[in-house]
C-alpha cells in the first residue's frame, strides 16, 4: 500500500527467532480452477487473538490455561501470516517474515501438549508480543485482505453430503428433523443450562415458548426441571406439541435409572419425556450397560419417545451400539468453530459428525457461541464471524447458530432476556452462502494447524491454504 509507514523489524529478537526458523515449504502449483475473492479480516483477527491471552501465560504459571493459550497464539500467528501473504507486493519486503516464521516453527515443534507449552512458551512469549506490538500500526493499516478461494471444494467436503437435516428459510421456528426412529424433533431448541431455579428458568422457558420455540432442553444436573415443567404447563401449548428433553446426569444412579426417571417425571409434572439421554459416559462400561437397559425398557413402555447420549465421543458411541438393543438416535455434544467436537477431535483422522450422519444419529451442538472448553477465543467477538454477520445483516449469534444448522445439527441456544431469545430464534429466514460456510468451517484449521504441516482437522477442507506453507 502506497504511503503506509512500516516499522523496521526488531533486531534484538532476531537472534532468538532465527535459531527457531525452519523452511516451512513453498506454495504448491495447482491446476487452474474457477475462483472467487472473499474479504477476510486476517490482520484484525491476529491482533484480537493475541490480545486475549493473559499475562500469566507469559510465565510458567499454573493459572494459565495452556491449551487455550496454545490455541489462541496459533490462531494469532496463522492469521498474522495470512495477512502478510495477502498484503501488497510493495509492502511484503518490509514485513517481519523471519520473526513470524520462527515463532510458527516453534509452535509446530511444541505441538498440542499443554505441558510442553507451559515449559517452552514463556521463553518465546516476549518475542511474540513484541512482534505484535511493533507491527500493530502496520497490521491495522493492512485492513481487510482478499482471500482467493476455488469455487469447488478441495479435499473432504465439510459440511458433508448425506446429512439428514434440511434447514428451511420460511421463518418456521418449529421446523423439524425426523430422527431415525421416526420422531420429529424441532431443530431449534431452548437450552436451560446455567439458568437458576429462582424463577429465571420459568420466565425464560415461558418466553421461549411464546416466541415459537417447541423444543426445551434440561437435565437432572441443572436443578431446574420443576420450573421447566411449570412453564410448559402455564404456556397453554398442548404437551404433544412440545419436545421435552432431559438427561440422567449422575453416573452413580445409572443402575437405578428408572427411579431417577420417575422422579424427574414427577418433578416436571409430565407423563412422558420426548428425548432422554445419558448426560455423560460415566466411569464404566458396566454402568452404561445397566443404564441403557433401563432406558430401553422405559422406551418400550412409551415413557420415552427417543433415546440419546451426551458428551460421548466416537469410541463410546461405537461401544454403545455394540450392546444396545434400541439404538441411540440423538447425541448432544459441545461444538464450536474452534473446537468441532471434543477438545481433541480436530486432531483425529475422522470426523464424529460425518460418522454420525452415516449411522443416522442426529447431533445437537451446545454452547456454540461460548469459548470452547475454557479457551480464550470467543466466537461472538471473532473478527471473521463478525465480518460475515455484517455482510449478511445478522448478529454473530445468528450466524453461528445458522452455521451449525446448515452443518446438519440441531441447536439449543439459551438466554434470560426475551429480546435475545427472539434473536437466537430468528434462524430460519435466511441462509449462509456456501462461501460463508467454508470460511467458518476453516476457522478450526487456523486454531490447530501450522503452515506447511499436516492440516488439522485433517478431515476438513483447507480453505485458507494452511498446508501450502510459507
Amino acid at each position: 500500500m502506497a504511503g503506509t509507514s512500516l516499522r523496521q523489524p526488531m533486531r534484538r529478537h532476531r537472534a532468538l527467532l532465527a535459531g527457531l526458523a525452519v523452511l516451512l515449504g513453498a506454495p504448491r502449483e495447482s491446476a487452474a480452477a474457477p475462483v472467487s475473492a472473499e474479504a477476510v479480516p486476517f490482520a484484525d483477527a491476529a491482533l484480537w487473538a493475541a490480545s486475549l491471552v493473559p499475562a500469566d501465560c507469559d510465565t510458567p504459571s499454573k493459572s494459565c490455561n495452556w491449551a487455550g493459550a496454545a490455541d489462541a497464539w496459533r490462531y494469532a500467528l496463522n492469521n498474522l501470516l495470512l495477512a502478510m501473504q495477502a498484503s501488497e507486493e510493495m509492502d511484503k519486503s518490509r514485513l517481519p517474515w523471519q520473526e513470524v516464521k520462527g515463532l510458527l516453527a516453534a509452535v509446530m515443534q511444541m505441538g498440542h501438549d499443554p505441558r510442553v507449552w507451559s515449559v517452552n512458551w514463556p521463553r518465546l512469549a516476549g518475542s511474540a508480543r513484541q512482534v505484535v506490538a511493533a507491527w500493530r500500526e502496520s497490521l491495522e493499516a493492512l485492513g481487510v485482505s482478499q482471500l482467493v478461494m476455488p469455487k469447488t471444494d478441495i479435499g473432504t467436503k465439510f459440511p458433508f453430503s448425506g446429512r439428514s437435516v434440511t434447514v428451511p428459510t420460511d421463518g418456521d421456528l418449529a421446523a423439524t428433523v425426523t430422527l431415525a426412529n421416526g420422531y420429529p424433533m424441532p431443530m431449534l431448541g431452548f437450552g436451560t443450562w446455567q439458568l437458576p431455579a429462582d424463577g429465571s428458568t420459568y420466565r425464560a422457558v415461558l418466553a421461549a415458548l411464546q416466541a415459537g420455540y417447541r423444543h426445551i432442553d434440561t437435565a437432572q444436573a441443572y436443578r431446574n426441571e420443576k420450573e421447566v415443567g411449570q412453564a410448559i404447563k402455564d404456556s397453554g401449548i398442548p404437551r404433544e406439541e412440545i419436545c421435552l428433553v432431559t438427561k440422567l446426569s449422575n453416573p452413580g444412579e445409572f443402575a437405578t435409572a428408572r427411579q431417577r426417571f420417575d422422579l424427574q417425571l414427577s418433578t416436571m409434572g409430565v407423563e412422558y419425556v420426548d428425548i432422554y439421554m445419558l448426560h455423560s459416559p460415566g466411569p464404566s462400561k458396566e454402568g452404561r450397560q445397566a443404564a441403557w437397559k433401563e432406558l430401553e425398557a422405559l422406551y418400550r413402555e412409551g415413557k420415552i419417545k427417543a433415546l440419546g447420549v451426551s458428551n460421548f465421543g466416537m469410541p463410546l458411541v461405537k461401544e454403545l451400539l455394540g450392546f444396545a438393543q434400541i439404538r441411540p438416535v440423538y447425541i448432544q455434544n459441545k461444538y464450536s468453530i474452534y473446537q468441532p467436537g471434543n477438545r481433541d477431535e480436530a486432531l483425529q483422522a475422522a470426523s464424529l459428525m460425518e460418522w454420525l450422519a452415516a449411522e443416522h444419529i442426529v447431533m445437537t451442538g451446545y454452547s456454540i457461541i461460548h469459548p470452547g472448553h475454557g479457551g480464550y477465543l470467543s466466537p461472538l467477538e471473532d473478527p471473521h464471524v463478525r465480518a460475515i454477520a455484517q455482510r449478511r445483516g445478522k448478529t454473530p449469534s445468528q450466524v453461528l447458530h445458522r452455521w451449525m444448522l446448515q452443518l446438519g445439527a440441531a441447536v439449543i441456544p439459551r438466554s434470560r432476556k426475551p429480546e435475545r431469545i427472539q434473536e437466537n430464534g430468528a434462524l430460519f429466514d435466511f441462509a449462509l452462502a456456501e462461501q460463508d460456510m467454508r470460511l467458518l468451517n476453516g476457522i478450526a484449521s487456523l486454531v490447530k494447524s501450522t503452515p506447511g504441516q499436516q492440516q488439522r482437522p485433517a478431515w476438513c477442507q483447507d480453505v485458507y491454504g494452511i498446508s501450502k506453507g510459507v
